[in-house]
């Protein structure tokens, strides 16, 4: 089989994925987002709620990097802060409903690529391509 013909042929694929993804990102308004900032949220997602210190420690961070990090989620509506009811000192985070949808854009990329996918294969193609997609993921367990 010809490498590069299968090469390409996988590009095709990644550009179908990716042209996907930034629909989705542009659909989202995700313009600015670092991937670092999407672990910051599937974290606090992850845990459904976290003190400042669990994100500082979950990451390496310090807490006047966590502070910023905090301050400028709670602008763009992705998080609610509150003050703990058994220490006034500490602060707990919980996602907001477009932080939680920013925290799963990976479903959602995939979902949309998906979307593509079933439109242009029929279910003979999509048999094949899930044994195929099987068998090179094999090893990846």
């Amino acid at each position: 089989m010809d490498k590069e013909r299968v090469r390409k042929s996988f590009n095709a694929f990644l550009r179908m994925y990716f042209r996907s993804c930034r629909e989705v990102y542009e659909e989202l308004d995700l313009e600015g987002m670092t991937e670092r900032q999407f672990k910051y949220l599937k974290e606090i997602d992850r845990h459904g709620e976290l003190t400042m210190s669990d994100l500082a420690e979950a990451f390496s961070l310090s807490k006047p990097t966590v502070t910023e990090v905090v301050r400028k989620f709670s602008e763009a509506g992705l998080i609610r802060k509150t003050r703990c009811a058994e220490d006034a000192r500490v602060f707990k985070i919980t996602l907001t409903e477009r932080g939680k949808l920013l925290a799963k854009t990976n479903v959602l990329e995939s979902d949309r690529a998906l979307e593509k996918i079933f439109d242009r294969l029929e279910d003979d193609d999509l048999a094949t391509l899930i044994k195929l997609f099987d068998k090179i993921g094999e090893d990846a367990s």
